[in-house]
């Protein structure tokens, strides 16, 4: 793989721009992480645990950017592929407008999968080719009144949701410029999962499938299928990993090892093998991923105590009439 350049953060005022539904709206305070001469990283969030709430409760703050969310562009020349919008429009036009002083003129979208925080700044790329699982776009265009209307995940609302106009369904390689791109459709932690894995460095855009510090459980009827999928990854060739909601600070030095995957299945089995145990719903983050943390393949962030604590309840009530399934 191309030797990785040191990363540099930026903080830019933001320009003004205004979008109906979106009056919640922060200011991005955004790093901007060059990972080689063709991907960039843009990263907001991930501040430090607050002693108290300071605002009201919303999906876009808590829940996406306390964890910290990443997007991802591959560039060359004056074209680029964008992946994911962020939770807020605003954050979708600092990356644009950066982008478009670099010299962009020719701009493609691709959606890892229909979750708001992936979204929500799809307006900014209303006027170009946008691309998504097919089970993506359904999912997205049969929830738009409710995300529109705030009702989906509650406040703040996506006004207007711009969906993609282009579905896929299976591996498709897409060119910016000379780099060949490999759009490859998956089920894990969404069923309309969308990867980017890029051949020539041998990178995975993961999107939420991986997550340093746990996965969310998102559909915890299909957990045992996404578990077997995620196994699949360690057969796709890859050197390093680019997780959404990462490390600011492993993403700027290199990205994760495949050792991102093995820690998600380690947290990924105990949470279905114990799924049974009568102290179940009492297992700390620290007793499920601290093998994981002890051998430095993630970190603990306090964001995680709350979704970890949200998987475990998810679980024990998909499991609690059926059989614990039997992991390879």
């Amino acid at each position: 793989m191309q030797k990785l350049i040191t990363a540099f953060v930026a903080v830019f005022a933001l320009t003004a721009f205004s979008s109906a539904g979106n009056a919640d709206a922060r200011e991005p305070k955004m790093r901007v992480i060059d990972i080689n001469d063709h991907l960039t990283a843009f990263y907001d969030g991930r501040p430090p645990q607050p002693q108290k709430s300071d605002g009201t409760p919303n999906w876009a703050d808590y829940g996406a950017l306390d964890v910290g969310v990443a997007t991802y562009v591959i560039h060359r020349g004056d074209e680029a592929l964008v992946y994911d919008t962020f939770p807020y429009a605003e954050e979708a036009k600092w990356v644009r407008d950066y982008l478009t002083r670099m010299g962009i003129k020719r701009f493609t979208l691709a959606n890892s999968h229909w979750h708001l925080d992936h979204v929500g700044g799809n307006a900014v790329y209303a006027d170009v080719n946008r691309i998504a699982t097919n089970i993506a776009i359904e999912t997205l265009a049969a929830e738009k009144p409710a995300i529109e209307n705030g009702k989906e995940w509650g406040a703040p609302p996506i006004n207007p949701l711009v969906n993609a106009n282009l579905g896929i369904d299976a591996i498709t390689v897409f060119y910016v410029g000379d780099i060949p791109v490999e759009l490859r459709p998956v089920n894990i932690h969404s069923e309309d999962g969308l990867v980017i894995y890029l051949p020539g460095d041998r990178i995975l855009l993961a999107g939420d499938t991986l997550e340093d510090t746990v996965t969310f459980i998102s559909e915890p009827d299909h957990i045992t299928l996404q578990y077997l999928n995620m196994r699949k990854l360690k057969a796709w060739n890859i050197d390093r990993i680019f997780p959404n909601h990462g490390n600011p600070d492993v993403i700027a030095h290199g990205g994760y090892p495949t050792t991102l995957i093995d820690a998600t299945l380690d947290y990924l089995r105990k949470v279905i093998l114990h799924a049974h145990d009568p102290d179940y719903l009492s297992g700390t983050l620290e007793q499920y991923v601290g093998d994981s943390v002890r051998k430095g393949w993630v970190s603990i962030w306090w964001a995680y105590r709350e979704p970890h604590e949200t998987n475990l309840k998810r679980v024990a009530a998909a499991f609690k009439d059926k059989p614990i399934p039997v992991l390879p």
